[in-house]
């Protein structure tokens, strides 16, 4: 685990959390606004992801990995990543809000917070990795 957290570079970490940020304010307003809306939080989490997921992608590419690459294998790796965080978020929300009685809004923030490790790791390591 040691080794895992030496190879953090500080300035990038503070960056994806900036543009995690970002996509968190971009994820949850559609999220809540289509609860609001009366849609169940099934069709909400996947509306909500998969417009972040195009969001996040551009900001990460670009802007906290700088990534120059043109590979059709560097958007299927970060595709990869994003699908595995939307399957945990939706497993977390699902436990939260079948078993603990947690609301759809509020499980949706956990799950939140749970996930940016598993999205920031994947991505460094497996999507833009140099």
């Amino acid at each position: 685990m040691n080794e895992v957290l030496k190879k953090i570079d500080m300035r990038q970490f503070l960056k994806f959390i900036f543009v995690g940020v970002v996509n968190t304010g971009v994820f949850y307003g559609i999220y809540y606004g289509m609860l609001q809306l009366g849609f169940s939080y099934v069709i909400s989490l996947t509306v909500g992801n998969v417009i972040a997921i195009v969001n996040s992608y551009l900001w990460n590419k670009f802007f906290t990995f700088k990534s120059k690459k043109r590979s059709m294998d560097e958007t299927l790796k970060f595709l990869i990543v994003a699908i595995l965080q939307y399957f945990l978020n939706l497993l977390i929300v699902h436990l939260c809000v079948t078993f603990m009685d947690i609301s759809p809004e509020l499980a949706g923030l956990f799950a939140i917070g749970i996930s940016v490790f598993v999205s920031y790791f994947g991505h460094k390591f497996w999507s833009f990795r140099q």
